[in-house]
Parts: structure tokens; sequence; C-alpha cells
């Protein structure tokens, strides 16, 4: 009774394997300053190009 009492607690408490609990890319986690990915990296630079050109049009 006690053994199955110890067993059963055991298992209760015991951690699983972090590699086996852990889901997710894979990445590392980067900072909201730096989480831009490249599409829209290459949309602010496509409206900036189009900015600029509207203002020299204006000019």
């Amino acid at each position: 009774m006690i053994r199955g009492a110890l067993a059963w607690l055991r298992e209760r408490i015991a951690v699983e394997d972090a590699d086996e609990r852990i889901e997710g890319s894979g990445e590392p986690i980067m900072s909201p300053q730096h989480r831009r990915s490249s599409d829209a990296e290459g949309e602010l630079g496509r409206l900036e190009e189009l900015a600029d050109e509207t203002e020299r049009d204006d000019s």
C-alpha cells in the first residue's frame, strides 16, 4: 500500500523531459524591436521609396 502510494506520488511529481515538453519553431525568441519579418522590412522599404517619389513629384 505504501509502495503504491509512493509510486503514485513519484509519477505525479515527475518532471517531463524539457525537449519533449517544449513545442515551437526552434528559433530564438527575439525582442519586439527586432521582430520584423523580412517581408515586413521589404514592404516598409517599398513604402519609403514610394513616399520619396511622391515628395520628388510634388517639388
